[in-house]
């Protein structure tokens, strides 16, 4: 099973996206703050939780590693309220996630020699590593 901290780093990889595109930006911290809602292993949705000052706070520490074009909103207050989320990101986490689910599931219950999910395989960029490290120090006390 991936861990949280593996679905944020393919994320992050596919940063040329998100810091050109404001929608798909505004997918990447909808995507994360559900992440650290716990919301993806629980199944249930706590919207205010995901949209409120979590998403805010995801936004502003981002903003603060890398640059994010936001135009044409002019700030992320404004991308919130009138932009509207891709789905881009979220179809490369379930890609990445079922691809796990079913080597797990045809390890468990077959003799399947060499079966292997290689998160590598699923990074789009291997340089978002930098802004991982960036990231670090704010994802830290989340993973302790």
């Amino acid at each position: 099973m991936l861990r949280e901290i593996d679905l944020i780093r393919i994320l992050l990889s596919y940063h040329a996206e998100w810091e050109n595109n404001p929608e798909a930006f505004l997918e990447l911290t909808i995507l994360i703050s559900s992440i650290d809602s716990r919301c993806i292993a629980s199944g249930e949705i706590d919207v205010a939780e995901i949209m409120g000052p979590k998403l805010d706070n995801i936004a502003k520490v981002l903003m603060s590693i890398t640059h994010i074009n936001l135009a044409p909103y002019k700030d992320f207050t404004e991308l919130k309220e009138k932009g509207h989320a891709t789905t881009h990101l979220g179809e490369h986490l379930v890609e990445a996630l079922e691809t796990a689910n079913n080597i797990e599931y045809r390890t468990a219950t077959e003799s399947v020699d060499g079966a292997l999910f290689n998160i590598e395989h699923y990074f789009q960029d291997k340089k978002a590593e930098k802004l991982f490290l960036k990231l670090w120090p704010y994802i830290t006390p989340v993973e302790e």
